[in-house]
């Protein structure tokens, strides 16, 4: 599917259920990237920590800490999953508020820090090789 998918110019995203087991089948080349999404909780750590090792030679990582509060949430996550590029999107409570109203936080408040954050996460991919 994913190659019938594929065109030059072309991104497609996939939101995939949390935890491992679709990363498994995943095989090398399939995907330019992973996006693993890791809140400050140690079990979520845990589980992209994982998902890290076996994304590993598959496509290239990248941790997006999210809901993240202060600098100790960052440390706390960067401590296990350090040797990726890391994104951090702060908790925003204008995410929160468009997620409530079935909204897309980019219409709710496009300036929000946490709004701004995926936007230049966005641009990163775009311009990636």
């Amino acid at each position: 599917m994913l190659g019938e998918l594929e065109r030059n110019g072309r991104v497609v995203v996939f939101d995939m259920e949390a935890g491992v087991g679709t990363l498994l089948r995943l095989q090398p080349g399939q995907a330019d990237v992973v996006l693993l999404i890791a809140e400050p909780t140690a079990k979520s750590i845990e589980v992209a920590r994982r998902a890290a090792e076996i994304s590993e030679g598959r496509a290239r990582v990248i941790i997006v800490a999210n809901k993240v509060r202060d600098d100790a949430d960052v440390e706390r996550i960067r401590a296990a999953l350090g040797g990726h590029q890391l994104v951090v999107v702060p908790e925003d409570e204008a995410i929160a508020r468009a997620d409530r109203d079935g909204l897309a936080p980019i219409d709710v408040d496009p300036q929000a820090a946490g709004v701004q954050a995926v936007v230049e996460l966005a641009g990163q991919l775009r311009s990636a090789p």
